[in-house]
């Protein structure tokens, strides 16, 4: 079990005619949580027990059709003491 919490937050360029799809598609993620919307573009916010799975959560975000660019805007970590989550 990892002892590590990694948080990210994104900035997606979305296409207009996909926007409500992909806000669904984050929505039903485990780690990801929706900050701002509005009409093209997203703040998601990711939380993960590695930089490995924010950077799958990264891929799975845009590989979802309609999301034109997800740029990485932060991105923190810290070790967690024992018992933490």
């Amino acid at each position: 079990m990892s002892n590590e919490l990694h948080v990210t937050s994104l900035v997606l360029q979305v296409q207009p005619d996909h926007m409500t799809a992909v806000r669904e598609r984050i929505i039903e993620m485990n780690n990801a949580e929706l900050s701002v919307n509005n009409e093209v573009k997203l703040v998601v916010v990711l939380e993960g027990e590695s930089q490995k799975s924010l950077m799958t959560d990264i891929e799975t975000i845009n590989a979802i059709p309609g999301v034109l660019s997800a740029a990485m805007v932060y991105h923190q970590s810290e070790v967690l003491e024992e018992g933490e989550k």
